[in-house]
């Protein structure tokens, strides 16, 4: 069978040997593929991976040429191909078992070795982290450094490594082997300084063979780097490591922990629960954006509601903030964040509820993150939900005000379990959705940028001067962009890099020819963004936006007629897909005074690829003369 190895240099294997993969740029483009196993890659991330933001005007031709040298070489020695390069609208897709590739099996292992934690299984953790690093032949895609989106993937993977073998050395400390660990912390503590994971394992490492002293000493230094280069005391785990030290307690035992390996008949043994601990006042939110634009009125009402309820007498309060993918509603959430930070000497928090791949985090995998930022060791926490509701209630008990952001939710179950019951935190929720069963929360609604705030966000990414000097050029692309903060975004960085260019062909280019596929830039995709968050569409309800997409605004008696069947039922469609926020109201109404209806950003170019043909209605129903608009219109 054919192998494919990039953790390290690439590598394609098969039983007789190494196939010979060609050419630099044609290696580069099976690297890429193999980042998206059996997933359609775009042409123009293609052509951007393969010749940056240069491309020359035969990228496209070049590109076809390459694809069919690198179907050649993947056809070996005429055996049965076990990887299929096809072309599949909008690029192409590498059919391959995801199992082929050393990086798939490395991050099983890692996922694997991380449930075997939550299970307090630490000879299974130890087995599994000792196979997957045993994948790791060195820098992933090695030899192709300078091409971006390896490089972004380069660094995800190292990022899983080190979180990898933190929870091997975790597991490692529980089963004695206190040498061994310290023989390979060491180093590479050396390479990541200011990671406290490592440095807390060390000083374990240290206690555990006979070495209290320092493991003091070395945190006092750690104090003293992270006071001068980050200007920032240790973290709340090393702070209560040293405590543990310096008192003689668990940490301070240079015997093996004693350590039960799980069995089959064997009841589980729950974790002790310590304690609630004060929770150190910390500011765990993502970095602000330096041109973060637009939306004064929204930050204006979500500030002084986040620090309204940041006194003494706060009562349990939940806001969620709303809107279409791509509006730039995390990014609202997490600047109000830093604007109130100092309102909240509790501490302001950040949970993701989707993972690096977009999918959705179970509450479990949200409480075990959210629990560690309140300073809770990971192999200590319970391995189900209920356990680790109630190990959350218990340590989110404040006296001082503090700030949750729940990002990127899903749905109200996914929210319920995270929401704390001490009344002086205030939580934020962002989301596609409405959330509208979640008891007690207000709702911000955020729409699109105007094109004067679109027109900004361009400003600052390309430069004032380009957009200065072909003002109605820029006005075109950035009501291309639906006026979504996302797909600006997007233009502004493919747009940067090109400013001598002029920005009128540009236009004239996107509006032609492109439509989501011209929205990727690194790894940054809104094709996949807007996907995911309007994951809870069905087919169906594409159906319907085909139905609805007559290129105008419509009125629900234009919709009714459109969709045929009951009035009532076509007014829970639109409900729904507003909800959804595929369709928005729009301001101001209909001479007649009815409510007009829009298709959101991109919702058009999404129903085209997503659902069937729309079934055409019953003959006798005028709906050519009521909503039709023509071809121009649209």
């Amino acid at each position: 069978m054919l192998q494919f190895n990039v953790l390290g240099p690439l590598a394609a294997v098969t039983g007789s040997g190494q196939l010979a993969l060609g050419p630099f740029k044609q290696q580069v483009l099976l690297a890429v593929l193999l980042c998206r196993p059996d997933s359609v890659v775009p042409v123009d991330r293609l052509v951007d991976a393969l010749w940056s933001e240069d491309p020359p005007r035969s990228a496209g031709k070049n590109l076809q040429v390459y694809v069919h040298h690198l179907r050649r070489a993947l056809a070996h020695e005429g055996h049965e191909v076990d990887a299929r390069l096809l072309h599949q609208r909008p690029g192409y897709r590498l059919a391959v078992d995801p199992r082929s590739i050393d990086m798939v099996r490395f991050e099983q292992g890692i996922d694997m070795a991380r449930r075997a934690a939550a299970e307090s299984d630490a000879v299974r953790v130890d087995q599994l982290i000792r196979e997957a690093m045993s994948l790791w032949r060195g820098r992933p895609f090695g030899g192709m450094e300078g091409v971006a989106p390896l490089d972004a993937e380069a660094a995800r993977l190292d990022e899983r490594r080190l979180t990898g073998l933190e929870v091997g050395f975790t597991a490692r400390l529980r089963l004695g082997l206190h040498h061994e660990v310290l023989d390979e912390v060491e180093p590479l503590l050396a390479e990541h300084p200011f990671r406290e994971q490592f440095r807390a394992q060390h000083m374990r490492a240290l206690c555990g063979v006979g070495r209290q002293n320092d493991a003091l000493i070395a945190y006092d230094e750690t104090r003293r780097l992270f006071s001068l280069e980050l200007g920032l005391e240790p973290g709340a785990v090393l702070q209560r490591l040293q405590r543990e030290i310096l008192e003689g307690g668990p940490a301070a035992s240079c015997g093996p922990t004693a350590v039960a390996v799980p069995r089959q008949d064997a009841a589980p043994v729950p974790a002790p629960v310590r304690g609630p601990e004060p929770v150190p006042a910390a500011v765990q939110l993502p970095p602000g954006l330096p041109d973060f634009t637009g939306r004064a009125r929204e930050l204006d009402a979500l500030v002084p509601e986040v620090e309204a309820h940041a006194g003494p007498s706060a009562c349990w309060r939940v806001t969620v903030v709303t809107g279409p993918p791509g509006v730039g509603k995390s990014t609202l959430a997490v600047a109000a964040g830093h604007t109130a930070a100092e309102a909240y000497p509790g501490g302001v928090f950040h949970v993701d509820l989707v993972d690096g791949r977009g999918l959705p985090r179970t509450p479990a995998e949200a409480l075990a993150d959210l629990l560690q930022q309140l300073g809770e060791p990971a192999e200590l926490l319970p391995p189900d939900l209920p356990g680790l509701v109630r190990r959350y209630r218990a340590r989110f008990v404040l006296r001082v005000p503090a700030l949750l952001i729940l990002d990127n939710a899903v749905c109200e179950a996914q929210v319920r379990p995270l929401l704390p019951s001490a009344p002086p935190v205030h939580t934020v929720v962002t989301s596609c959705s409405r959330l509208a069963g979640l008891d007690g929360s207000e709702a911000l609604e955020l729409g699109p940028f105007g094109d004067r705030d679109a027109l900004e966000l361009l400003r600052r990414i390309t430069g004032a001067d380009v957009v200065d000097a072909e003002p109605e050029a820029a006005l075109r692309i950035a009501r291309f962009c639906g006026g979504l903060p996302l797909a600006l975004r997007i233009a502004g960085a493919r747009l940067a890099p090109r400013r001598f260019w002029p920005l009128a062909k540009l236009a004239d280019h996107v509006e032609s020819s492109c439509g989501l596929d011209w929205f990727t830039v690194g790894d940054v995709d809104l094709r996949r963004s807007l996907r995911r968050g309007y994951d809870s569409l069905t087919g169906e309800d594409w159906g319907m936006l085909q139905l609805l997409d007559v290129g105008r605004d419509f009125t629900f008696m234009d919709a009714w007629l459109r969709l045929g069947g009951e009035p009532a039922d076509a007014a829970q469609a639109l409900n729904r897909l507003c909800d959804a926020h595929a369709l928005t109201h729009v301001r101001p109404q209909g001479p007649d005074g009815t409510c007009l209806f829009r298709l959101g950003a991109f919702v058009h170019d999404l129903a085209q690829e997503q659902a069937p043909p729309p079934v055409a209605v019953s003959a006798g129903c005028p709906v050519t003369a009521v909503c039709a608009g023509p071809p121009s219109d649209r």
